[in-house]
């Protein structure tokens, strides 16, 4: 529904944000900075839910029934846009919040201090390439996997596929440590080598479970165990979870800014323009320029900002204005 067509409607008296998450923490974070910034608005409606589930209920239509805003962990696809138009979702802003990384982490005083994703994948993956077959994965300690790891049993703890962490794990870690298998580059189709890369084992060795209980289910577990939890979630533990070093580099505020550390991803910050109200009281809700403005602050995503103290690593400064100038603007998403 058009802006223009929106003044016989019942306006919504509080921003409604849908969240994947794996952003919880920077979401509540905005959202109280939001609250405390603007003392007399009504705290935002949110929703916490998978990134694909995310994206397409902010993609759902125009009007006080659907989202002003969502935060993601994973960038809007041409697809996801391409349905937003086709439900009137036509004006649509994104903005860069900043960048997280997923860390392969173990409790402390483990004896695991570095892995390599082809590591990772050969312990993980339900199945190995044997004389360029596959065969049931079978290895049950660290040792059978590289000479220099440990003598504890193979255990993994990973979050379900509803989420960005899981995500970025399969693309970067699974995926990445099977690329040089020369059974798998035989397959041609990645409808079917994807999922050799990506299977996990099917012998109670690795759990999957939701990304929010990932560290404590990680706490509770024996040696020799790893997870994949985001690196504020690490920041979180207080020193009780700490990182694993992925191909030889510690994931750290230096290495995530620079991209030495691979495991890393940018946070998204998407919202529609047609709910802004403008001055002449037209639109869904007060609030949407307001909260995207104050997400991209200075307080928020710079140095020493709120989204720093929870693990988010800023942006060189010409990139942060670049995002703020955005805000300021609601300048639509070009591609």
């Amino acid at each position: 529904m058009p802006a223009s067509a929106q003044e016989g409607i019942t306006l919504r008296n509080r921003l409604h944000i849908v969240s994947t998450v794996s952003a919880r923490g920077v979401t509540d974070t905005l959202v109280e900075a939001f609250i405390n910034r603007y003392a007399e608005v009504q705290p935002p409606r949110m929703e916490m839910m998978g990134s694909a589930a995310a994206l397409e209920r902010f993609c759902a239509g125009v009007g006080p029934n659907t989202p002003d805003i969502a935060v993601s962990t994973r960038r809007i696809s041409r697809a996801q846009l391409n349905e937003c138009q086709s439900n009137g979702v036509s004006d649509v802003v994104e903005v860069q919040l900043g960048q997280g990384a997923v860390v392969i982490a173990t409790r402390r005083g483990d004896s695991i201090a570095g892995l390599t994703t082809r590591q990772i994948y050969t312990a993980l993956a339900a199945d190995l390439a044997q004389n360029e077959e596959f065969i049931d994965n079978t290895l049950n300690t660290w040792s059978r996997v590289g000479s220099n790891l440990p003598e504890t049993p193979i255990r993994a703890i990973l979050p379900d596929r509803t989420n960005g962490t899981r995500a970025l794990f399969n693309d970067f870690v699974m995926e990445g440590g099977c690329r040089d298998v020369k059974a798998v580059r035989l397959i041609f189709l990645a409808s079917i080598r994807v999922p050799k890369c990506t299977t996990l084992r099917h012998d109670g060795r690795v759990r999957e479970t939701s990304v929010a209980e990932v560290p404590a289910a990680l706490l509770d577990s024996p040696p020799g165990t790893i997870a994949a939890i985001s690196y504020a979630q690490l920041l979180e533990s207080g020193g009780n979870l700490v990182p694993v070093a992925l191909n030889g580099v510690l994931p750290s505020a230096t290495t995530v800014a620079s991209g030495e550390y691979e495991l890393t991803r940018i946070l998204y910050l998407y919202a529609k323009r047609q709910h802004a109200r403008s001055i002449q009281g037209v639109g869904v809700v007060r609030g949407v320029r307001e909260f995207v403005i104050d997400a991209v602050s200075e307080a928020n995503g710079g140095p020493g900002g709120a989204l720093t103290a929870i693990g988010l690593v800023p942006f060189p400064a010409a990139r942060r204005a670049a995002q703020r100038s955005i805000a300021e603007r609601l300048t639509l998403i070009s591609r």
